[in-house]
Protein backbone atom coordinates (compact mmCIF):
# COMPACT_ATOMS: atom_id res chain seq x y z
CA UNK A 1 0.00 0.00 0.00
CA UNK A 2 1.60 3.05 -0.88
CA UNK A 3 1.21 6.29 0.74
CA UNK A 4 0.18 9.44 -0.68
CA UNK A 5 1.30 12.62 1.14
CA UNK A 6 0.55 16.27 -0.47
CA UNK A 7 2.60 18.84 0.82
CA UNK A 8 1.68 22.04 -0.07
CA UNK A 9 3.97 25.39 -0.49
CA UNK A 10 1.38 28.50 0.30
CA UNK A 11 -1.43 28.40 2.71
CA UNK A 12 -5.02 27.70 1.49
CA UNK A 13 -6.46 31.16 0.02
CA UNK A 14 -9.41 32.19 2.84
CA UNK A 15 -13.09 31.79 1.35
CA UNK A 16 -14.16 35.08 -0.07
CA UNK A 17 -18.03 33.95 0.10
CA UNK A 18 -20.02 32.07 2.13
CA UNK A 19 -19.38 31.11 5.96
CA UNK A 20 -15.88 30.96 6.48
CA UNK A 21 -12.83 32.25 8.70
CA UNK A 22 -13.48 35.89 8.97
CA UNK A 23 -16.94 36.18 8.15
CA UNK A 24 -18.88 34.69 11.12
CA UNK A 25 -22.73 33.40 10.50
CA UNK A 26 -23.21 34.85 14.04
CA UNK A 27 -21.58 37.75 15.39
CA UNK A 28 -21.15 36.57 18.49
CA UNK A 29 -20.11 33.30 17.79
CA UNK A 30 -16.04 34.69 18.23
CA UNK A 31 -15.42 30.95 17.20
CA UNK A 32 -14.94 31.14 13.67
CA UNK A 33 -13.46 34.29 13.77
CA UNK A 34 -9.89 32.55 14.89
CA UNK A 35 -7.11 32.55 12.51
CA UNK A 36 -6.41 29.16 11.39
CA UNK A 37 -3.35 27.57 13.10
CA UNK A 38 -0.71 27.97 9.85
CA UNK A 39 1.66 30.51 9.67
CA UNK A 40 -0.58 32.74 7.12
CA UNK A 41 -1.32 36.26 8.37
CA UNK A 42 -5.00 37.14 7.34
CA UNK A 43 -5.96 41.08 6.89
CA UNK A 44 -8.04 42.31 9.99
CA UNK A 45 -11.75 41.98 10.09
CA UNK A 46 -13.88 44.54 11.79
CA UNK A 47 -16.65 42.01 12.07
CA UNK A 48 -14.50 39.42 14.17
CA UNK A 49 -12.72 41.72 16.27
CA UNK A 50 -13.78 41.46 19.79
CA UNK A 51 -16.28 44.06 21.94
CA UNK A 52 -13.62 45.44 23.70
CA UNK A 53 -11.24 46.35 20.59
CA UNK A 54 -15.31 47.77 18.56
CA UNK A 55 -15.81 49.97 21.51
CA UNK A 56 -12.05 51.55 21.80
CA UNK A 57 -12.46 55.11 22.54
CA UNK A 58 -15.70 55.06 24.05
CA UNK A 59 -14.52 55.38 27.72
CA UNK A 60 -12.78 58.22 26.91
CA UNK A 61 -15.61 59.97 25.24
CA UNK A 62 -17.81 58.81 28.63
CA UNK A 63 -14.90 60.32 30.86
CA UNK A 64 -15.30 63.63 28.93
CA UNK A 65 -18.79 63.64 29.06
CA UNK A 66 -19.28 62.97 32.47
CA UNK A 67 -16.26 65.85 33.76
CA UNK A 68 -18.15 68.29 31.65
CA UNK A 69 -21.52 67.41 33.38
CA UNK A 70 -19.64 67.22 36.57
CA UNK A 71 -18.08 70.76 36.69
CA UNK A 72 -21.74 71.93 35.15
CA UNK A 73 -22.79 70.87 38.06
CA UNK A 74 -20.51 72.07 40.29
CA UNK A 75 -21.30 75.47 38.42
CA UNK A 76 -24.25 75.69 39.51
CA UNK A 77 -23.60 74.59 43.15
CA UNK A 78 -21.33 77.53 43.20
CA UNK A 79 -23.75 79.75 42.15
CA UNK A 80 -26.92 78.59 44.03
CA UNK A 81 -24.52 78.92 47.22
CA UNK A 82 -23.63 82.27 46.17
CA UNK A 83 -27.19 83.54 45.85
CA UNK A 84 -28.09 81.92 49.19
CA UNK A 85 -25.71 83.26 50.98
CA UNK A 86 -26.34 87.03 49.53
CA UNK A 87 -30.07 86.62 50.61
CA UNK A 88 -29.09 85.23 54.05
CA UNK A 89 -26.93 88.75 54.35
CA UNK A 90 -30.01 90.62 53.09
CA UNK A 91 -32.29 89.14 55.63
CA UNK A 92 -29.84 89.40 58.58
CA UNK A 93 -29.53 93.53 57.61
CA UNK A 94 -33.43 93.59 57.48
CA UNK A 95 -33.78 92.11 60.67
CA UNK A 96 -31.18 93.88 62.08
CA UNK A 97 -32.73 97.16 60.80
CA UNK A 98 -36.31 96.19 62.55
CA UNK A 99 -34.54 95.86 65.75
CA UNK A 100 -32.71 99.61 65.46
CA UNK A 101 -36.35 100.76 64.65
CA UNK A 102 -38.19 98.55 67.58
CA UNK A 103 -35.10 100.39 69.33
CA UNK A 104 -36.14 104.03 68.73
CA UNK A 105 -39.40 103.43 69.50
CA UNK A 106 -38.47 102.08 72.89
CA UNK A 107 -36.17 104.97 73.39
CA UNK A 108 -39.16 107.46 72.51
CA UNK A 109 -41.94 105.73 74.56
CA UNK A 110 -39.45 106.19 77.48
CA UNK A 111 -37.92 109.47 76.47
CA UNK A 112 -41.98 110.67 76.26
CA UNK A 113 -42.78 108.85 79.63
CA UNK A 114 -39.62 110.53 81.29
CA UNK A 115 -41.03 114.53 80.26
CA UNK A 116 -38.61 114.34 77.09
CA UNK A 117 -39.67 115.33 73.09
CA UNK A 118 -39.21 111.40 72.73
CA UNK A 119 -37.41 112.47 69.33
CA UNK A 120 -33.72 111.42 68.21
CA UNK A 121 -31.77 111.14 65.46
CA UNK A 122 -29.16 109.19 63.84
CA UNK A 123 -29.12 107.29 67.10
CA UNK A 124 -26.67 104.54 66.89
CA UNK A 125 -27.26 100.90 68.03
CA UNK A 126 -23.81 99.46 66.88
CA UNK A 127 -21.56 101.64 65.68
CA UNK A 128 -21.68 101.43 61.75
CA UNK A 129 -24.25 98.06 61.93
CA UNK A 130 -27.35 99.52 62.54
CA UNK A 131 -29.10 103.25 63.62
CA UNK A 132 -32.42 104.58 63.70
CA UNK A 133 -34.09 107.98 63.45
CA UNK A 134 -37.44 108.63 65.66
CA UNK A 135 -40.04 111.55 65.09
CA UNK A 136 -42.87 112.05 67.18
CA UNK A 137 -46.20 113.73 66.39
CA UNK A 138 -48.31 114.39 69.15
CA UNK A 139 -52.11 114.51 69.38
CA UNK A 140 -54.11 115.94 72.23
CA UNK A 141 -57.44 114.02 72.31
CA UNK A 142 -60.15 115.31 75.48
CA UNK A 143 -57.08 116.18 77.89
CA UNK A 144 -54.89 113.35 76.98
CA UNK A 145 -51.99 113.37 74.58
CA UNK A 146 -51.68 110.58 72.14
CA UNK A 147 -48.01 110.58 70.76
CA UNK A 148 -47.67 108.86 66.91
CA UNK A 149 -43.96 107.60 66.99
CA UNK A 150 -42.40 106.85 64.09
CA UNK A 151 -39.41 105.07 64.02
CA UNK A 152 -37.25 104.24 60.52
CA UNK A 153 -34.00 101.74 61.26
CA UNK A 154 -31.44 101.09 58.92
CA UNK A 155 -28.71 98.53 58.73
CA UNK A 156 -25.42 97.87 56.60
CA UNK A 157 -23.68 100.29 54.26
CA UNK A 158 -23.48 103.86 55.20
CA UNK A 159 -25.90 106.22 56.57
CA UNK A 160 -26.65 107.34 53.08
CA UNK A 161 -27.06 104.86 51.40
CA UNK A 162 -27.81 101.44 53.97
CA UNK A 163 -28.71 98.27 52.60
CA UNK A 164 -31.95 97.93 54.54
CA UNK A 165 -34.65 99.79 56.16
CA UNK A 166 -37.56 99.24 58.13
CA UNK A 167 -40.14 101.99 59.26
CA UNK A 168 -42.24 101.19 62.62
CA UNK A 169 -45.34 103.55 63.28
CA UNK A 170 -46.74 103.09 66.93
CA UNK A 171 -49.48 105.07 68.54
CA UNK A 172 -48.57 105.78 72.51
CA UNK A 173 -50.42 107.52 75.40
CA UNK A 174 -48.72 107.69 78.48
Amino acid sequence: MRRLFIKHAEPLPLLKTGVGWGEPANPNDLARCKPPLSGFVPQPNLRCTGLADRQRGASLVMAIFLITALAALGGLLTQLLVLGSEETINEWYSAQALYAAESGVAWAARDISAGGSGGISNGVVLTDRAWMSTTVSPVSIGGRTLYTITSTGSAGGVVSAPRAQRRIVVQFMP
